[in-house]
């Protein structure tokens, strides 16, 4: 594994004595979940064992280990340290605040292909279920959706595929192997939203690096509300933090956005007077997975 400019270099310490040196880029998500692991130690645990894959040789190879075996790390150059056990008094000690960046195509898919969609979703109406989150909290989010669309689903991930060199630039990731591209189908009507949150802040999604969402819907639009609100991020004893409000962005008619999945976001009520399933504010969202073990 060699470093590539930008790069710093993190050398695993592991039980047994046993150490790997990786080559990172400072905002890369692995950097920050592995920081995050050691602070969880400090805190005395609290959250179930991770297992970190790290690919090697261009994926050829799998590096496999459980947080618990994760003793530290060291830096090349260091990476500023904070005490979480005492408030940060000085400026230079507070938690530092990195800006969500965001990629947003217009114009993705051509005008036959979305009239097709649109075709789609009344056809399919019936097959769309309420939504739900990992919590099972009712109120937190309120729409419709659907996970079974293989002509179109396989489309996306097509497309989303050949534009990971172009994402993984400007947010400034770097290559990383990817597993999977999830892909799901959204409706919100009258009164429906989806509240603050990240889309990889639980076990089951931490692979979870860079989201996508892509709006369709019936000209002239019938809906109003329903914007995308991006926060900026916290980053503070190697964590990502809830940070203030970076912007809104207006769903527009077959536009595509593109976001790191730490960031954290919001889809605000939407409004929709006729109530009529077509009217809706529809999506096409979805995550790209760094790879793990199988």
């Amino acid at each position: 594994m060699e470093k590539k400019e930008g790069e710093i270099s993190v050398t695993l310490l592991l039980n047994g004595g046993h150490t790997r040196t990786l080559y990172l880029r400072p905002k890369d998500p692995l950097l920050v979940s592995l920081v995050s692991s050691i602070g969880e130690k400090s805190y005395g645990g609290g959250r179930p064992a991770r297992s970190f894959n790290i690919h090697l040789d261009q994926g050829r190879r799998s590096f496999i280990f459980s947080s618990t075996d994760l003793v530290g790390l060291v830096t090349d150059p260091p990476l500023r340290n904070e005490n979480p056990t005492r408030q940060p008094s000085h400026p230079a000690e507070r938690p530092s605040v990195e800006k969500s960046p965001y990629v947003l195509l217009e114009n993705f898919i051509d005008p036959a292909r979305h009239a097709e969609l649109l075709k789609f979703v009344a056809e399919h109406e019936q097959e769309f279920t309420a939504s739900s989150v990992s919590t099972n909290d009712a109120d937190y989010r309120r729409s419709h959706v659907l996970h079974q669309f293989p002509e179109f689903s396989n489309l996306f991930r097509d497309r989303v595929r050949s534009l990971l060199p172009q994402l993984t630039t400007a947010f400034g990731l770097g290559e990383f192997p990817v597993s999977e591209i999830e892909c799901q189908l959204t409706a919100h009507n009258d009164g429906d939203y989806f509240k603050l949150h990240n889309d990889n802040g639980s076990p089951d999604t931490l692979e979870r690096t860079i989201s996508y969402v892509y709006y369709f819907f019936n000209e002239p639009q019938s809906f109003t509300g329903g914007e995308f609100r991006l926060y900026n991020s916290r980053i503070a004893n190697g964590r990502y933090e809830c940070g203030e409000h970076a912007t809104d962005i207006m769903p527009k008619n077959n536009s595509i956005l593109f976001f790191p999945s730490h960031c954290h976001h919001e889809v605000l009520p939407v409004r929709c007077p006729s109530n009529r399933f077509i009217d809706s504010r529809f999506t096409i969202n979805g995550w790209v997975r760094r790879a793990k073990a199988a």
